[in-house]
């Protein structure tokens, strides 16, 4: 399947499922995965006043949260492009987020200028991106140098033997029970199968590299089943600039 058509298959599940995710997320979780996002905005390193974007923001969840971590002088924009999702967004930030804003906008094609934001936030999307190398530089495009990446993923537990019982929850009962309340398998049958074939942590992190960012690390929160990734742009293109600055200074 082209990247293109498995574009609009997630796009269509997760049209199809907006109403009814945040429930089903939490009760699936155990409501962890409200726990996973206050651990990723703790250990993000965002700060008062930073401009970030949160891309495939759904129903802006963690854009609210990083709303009370930017404060007043920063601001957070959330960009999805399933506008059921952005629906939803818009409704639950009422007046209550003044420095929160959401787009329509794909996360492989940013509709922002290069340099940007002091980061960017992503919580349970980008597997969801088929083609995740270019998703990666657009982000890398968007971010100023030395500005954060900070990803929240689903991820396969590392305890062998908890792998069994996980994988007959996740394969077996969540689909049954999201057929009973959404009258639709399909959503929660692809979930289960998105984050098995999900790259590792090795191959993620090779990625993360190969689109122009450094200090890439990891911390599996909950046995493994979620990791926060978090990686920084690389300054080269400002010391470039630098450099050619200091070398014009020297011939003036």
């Amino acid at each position: 399947m082209s990247f293109k058509r498995q574009d609009r298959y997630i796009k269509n599940i997760f049209s199809t499922v907006a109403p009814h995710l945040d429930l089903l997320t939490s009760s699936f979780s155990f409501g962890f995965d409200h726990i996973w996002r206050t651990q990723a905005v703790s250990r993000s390193g965002i700060l008062k006043g930073d401009r970030v974007l949160d891309v495939c923001t759904g129903t802006g969840k963690l854009a609210f949260l990083l709303s009370k971590r930017v404060g007043p002088g920063g601001s957070v924009t959330g960009a999805d492009y399933c506008k059921e999702m952005l629906d939803l967004a818009e409704i639950r930030k009422g007046s209550r987020y003044q420095n929160v804003s959401f787009i329509f906008s794909d996360t492989k094609n940013i509709s922002f200028p290069d340099n940007t934001f002091d980061a960017v936030t992503v919580a349970y999307g980008i597997r969801n991106i088929p083609d995740t190398s270019v998703a990666l530089t657009e982000i890398n495009r968007v971010l100023k140098p030395g500005g954060r990446f900070i990803c929240l993923e689903l991820t396969r537990p590392h305890a062998p033997w908890f792998r069994v019982p996980y994988e007959w929850y996740v394969f077996k009962v969540m689909p049954f029970i999201a057929m009973l309340v959404t009258k639709k398998a399909k959503p929660y049958l692809y979930l289960p199968r998105s984050i098995k074939a999900f790259y590792s942590p090795d191959e993620l992190k090779q990625l993360i590299a190969t689109c122009g960012f450094t200090d890439i690390t990891f911390d599996s929160l909950t046995m493994g089943i979620a990791t926060i990734t978090k990686a920084v742009k690389t300054e080269r293109a400002s010391l470039a600039e630098h450099a050619e600055d200091a070398e014009f200074n020297q011939h003036r």
